[in-house]
């Protein structure tokens, strides 16, 4: 732990670009007395972001998650309009800044089977993610749905969407793994530093067998150093004038 807060305030410094962390053990960060869910949450208190998400790139695809760690049976007393706003205008950001999207187009999952089908099976698509998606629209995000979610990946990895905004966890994250499960990389958006991290575990269960593919951890470092070469660039392209950027 140590480690971790003396990276994230050397960022904040600016002695390093950019922080990566390597899979922790949540259940072991709570044992040696850290309560925090996960690095995420941990990062967010540490540089006082009050608006943060977790996004992952992996793939064709670019999921956010309206929710993090939380039970999945505790996610109606955290989904709200304002909880399902902030992850649509924040990867409009990260698309626009971080990627260089000019009109980033994002779909927005329901979080029941059908996405409700028109109140069929739960009332949140209609009380809490569609007002979300009118007040991004209104704001000039091109955010459409709500959409089913077991079929708006397929859309969205044939790139009629530049990102997925999903509900909790697992709804974003299955996708993710399962086409780019060696190459996926999770990405904390909201914060004043850059982190990135691999989209998996500590794998325990294959530690010291030489078995462990090292292609997330290579890809959330690669991602980290292109963020922190775009950084530069626009703080460089700051101190110019307009006639001499280019």
């Amino acid at each position: 732990m140590r480690f971790c807060l003396d990276a994230i305030d050397s960022a904040r410094k600016g002695l390093v670009d950019a922080v990566v962390t390597a899979p922790i053990a949540k259940e072991s960060w709570k044992l040696a007395g850290y309560h925090f869910p996960g690095h995420t949450e941990l990062f967010a208190q540490r540089t006082g972001a009050r608006r943060y998400n977790m996004m992952f790139t992996g793939g064709p695809l670019r999921v956010v998650l309206a929710t993090c760690h939380i039970p999945l049976n505790g996610l109606w007393g955290r989904l709200n309009i304002g909880a399902v706003f902030q992850p649509i205008e924040l990867m409009h950001e990260t698309l626009v800044n971080w990627f260089d999207i000019d009109k980033p187009r994002i779909a927005v999952c329901g979080v029941n089977p059908h996405a409700s089908e028109n109140g069929q099976f739960g009332d949140e698509e209609e009380r809490i993610i569609s007002p979300a998606i009118l007040m991004a629209r209104e704001q000039g995000i091109d955010a459409t749905g709500p959409y089913p979610p077991d079929t708006i990946f397929l859309k969205a990895k044939a790139g009629h969407f530049d990102a997925v905004v999903a509900m909790y966890h697992d709804q974003g994250l299955i996708p993710v793994k399962l086409l780019a499960f060696d190459q996926a990389v999770n990405c904390t958006i909201g914060l004043p530093i850059i982190r990135t991290s691999p989209d998996h575990g500590t794998a325990f269960d294959i530690v010291g067998r030489n078995k462990a593919n090292p292609g997330s951890m290579r890809a959330a470092i690669a991602l980290a150093i292109d963020l922190a070469v775009k950084k530069h660039k626009r703080a460089q392209d700051s101190k110019r004038t307009p006639g001499e950027i280019k």
